[in-house]
């Protein structure tokens, strides 16, 4: 018998249940798991405003994507056990999403092949 890990990752994606229709509206939300923050990512350049409650925490990053063009995106918190300052956690999620985006790049990419 195999034992299995059932360790998180370090982030994962949080994905809508698929018995409800689109509940999550197409939103890319992610978590954390080891200071339990849960935060959505938003492409900047694909919305026309952004209108968060006054202590929401953000951090804006970019991305270059395969074409050359950077792509703006924003974390914003929607629940954190984290009391301290997130800026690594904020790092640590920005490089594993621009990892995520360049596999998403190549697998377009390969598509259009």
């Amino acid at each position: 018998m195999n034992l299995m890990d059932f360790t998180l990752p370090e982030i994962v994606f949080l994905e809508p249940s698929e018995h409800v229709e689109d509940e999550m509206g197409g939103r890319t939300v992610i978590q954390h798991t080891g200071s339990h923050t849960i935060m959505e990512v938003i492409a900047t350049d694909e919305v026309e405003g952004l209108n968060f409650k006054a202590d929401t925490k953000t951090y804006e990053f970019e991305y270059l994507n395969l074409y050359g063009v950077v792509e703006n995106h924003i974390f914003a918190v929607h629940f954190t056990l984290e009391e301290g300052d997130l800026t690594e956690v904020f790092k640590q999620c920005a490089e594993w999403y621009r990892a995520y985006l360049s596999w998403e790049d190549r697998n377009i990419l390969e598509d259009e092949e």
